[in-house]
């Protein structure tokens, strides 16, 4: 009878961390963009979660001025930072908390961003 019951408190336990992110299925719509063109107004709204930016590329133009919205939504990720790396450039995000990170886009290539560990990646991309 206990070893039953342990296996019960063992397959409940397992199947709520499997249960922690999301299934695919039910992540929001942002997330399906991989890549976006900044709207006219250069404001561009990114999310930060366990799999990285969403979206991680914006195309604008050349030398065009963006406001790039930050929001980290989970803890579980390195994303606790965003680094600019060509501008020598850190920006702290807190969970939950929008920050907005004004850069001009390039004049050619493009300007890139990473997390702290530089395991996620993104870039603003001249056009």
């Amino acid at each position: 009878m206990k070893s039953k019951l342990m296996s019960v408190v063992v397959a409940v336990t397992l199947g709520a961390i499997a249960c922690k992110k999301d299934p695919p299925a039910a992540r929001p719509a942002a997330h399906a963009a991989a890549e976006v063109t900044a709207p006219p107004n250069g404001r561009v709204a990114i999310t930060v979660d366990g799999e990285g930016y969403h979206p991680a590329t914006i195309r604008t133009a050349a030398g065009s001025p963006l406001t790039l919205v930050f929001t980290r939504t989970t803890d579980e990720t390195c994303g606790q930072q965003v680094v600019f790396p060509s501008k020598h450039t850190t920006h702290d995000l807190p969970l939950n908390r929008p920050v907005e990170v004004t850069v001009t886009a390039p004049a050619t290539g493009s300007l890139a961003f990473t997390c702290a560990m530089n395991m996620y990646q993104g870039a603003v991309v001249a056009q």
